[in-house]
């Protein structure tokens, strides 16, 4: 992988950051303040159709970092972001990770 910028692996981590800190600020807050919402949420069954699309998304960003021959990270360890942040969270966190270990990594021929 060619990596990016270093301007643009500042704004990959701004973005993980906020993923990571935005979505799941409101997840917690509702979680802990008001679960009523939340049951409320996971009962209604639109929401429900966006949780599994976001489920499928994850496996197929997955495979597709399987597919592409990413190993550091990997797409378990896209998973294991996806499922403690969000995709918010884990897209821009693993465009970050590979580019800085692609700058890392010299280049073969």
């Amino acid at each position: 992988m060619k990596p990016f910028a270093i301007s643009q692996e500042k704004l990959l981590l701004a973005f993980a950051v906020f993923g990571l800190i935005v979505p799941n600020g409101f997840f917690l807050y509702y979680l802990l303040v008001a679960p009523a919402a939340l049951h409320a949420a996971l009962s209604n069954p639109v929401a429900l159709v966006f949780i599994t699309e976001a489920f499928l998304l994850m496996f197929l960003f997955a495979w597709f970092i399987r597919h592409l021959g990413f190993r550091s990270p990997g797409w378990l360890a896209f998973i294991i972001m996806s499922l403690v942040g969000s995709m918010v969270f884990s897209v821009p966190a693993f465009l970050y990770l590979a580019s800085r270990n692609a700058r890392k990594t010299p280049p073969t021929q």
